[in-house]
């Protein structure tokens, strides 16, 4: 489990080596969610899946195709626009298949999040995403934590553009359990992971924050 994250980051020079597919633990869904709704309560019909996968051979064929963060989001001067329909995305989603990224998916209901907010620089952005994405479809972040009862606790995790008139962000991992000791645990490997290649003169732990789904 340790070496999760620094085996997937392998995994981009040795593909094309062999024919064989590695599996990942479970099947994940990144989902976008686009920004620009005159209705507020339109947000679900602007969230939307871009794929799945649940080898590392798909993942990297995804993810290396998606725009970082920082190419999207708020960079104090504007919202960019991507692609050719000219949308606004707000928030990139990874979450295990079968589990939305919204409170009210009943696999999220029953417990809450970490979140950390803050301004960040571009690079750093972009490499705690990563790190959080790697660290939760390598299991490095959940390593064998579950809610008592043998399920796994780690639903999915969320980059989200706060940006108004200054670039700020929020980077969130939700947990199926409230349990003290279960989300506890799940931030130490967080913390440990997200800051995992970052120049030690540039490191400092990311604070974060508890907050309950309901």
């Amino acid at each position: 489990r340790e070496c999760a994250t620094q085996s997937l980051l392998l995994m981009t020079t040795k593909g094309g080596e062999s024919s064989e597919l590695h599996p990942l633990e479970h099947e994940w869904v990144l989902w976008e969610h686009l920004g620009g709704a005159k209705n507020p309560n339109d947000w679900k019909a602007n969230m939307k899946p871009l794929c799945s996968f649940s080898t590392i051979e798909d993942f990297w064929r995804y993810f290396n195709h998606l725009p970082k963060p920082s190419e999207v989001f708020f960079d104090g001067e504007g919202k960019k626009i991507v692609g050719n329909n000219d949308k606004v995305v707000e928030e990139y989603s990874l979450f295990k298949k079968g589990i939305e990224p919204e409170w009210g998916d009943v696999a999220n209901k029953s417990g809450g999040e970490w979140f950390f907010r803050s301004h960040l620089e571009s690079d750093v952005l972009n490499m705690y995403w990563q790190n959080m994405v790697m660290g939760v479809i390598g299991e490095a972040i959940e390593d064998g934590s579950d809610d008592g009862n043998g399920i796994p606790i780690v639903n999915g995790i969320r980059v989200v553009d706060k940006g108004k008139q200054y670039p700020m962000f929020r980077l969130e991992i939700w947990l199926s359990t409230k349990e003290q000791n279960a989300r506890d645990r799940i931030r130490s490997k967080l913390i440990e992971v997200v800051t995992d290649g970052l120049p030690t003169s540039r490191k400092g732990s990311p604070k974060f924050e508890w907050k309950d789904h309901s």
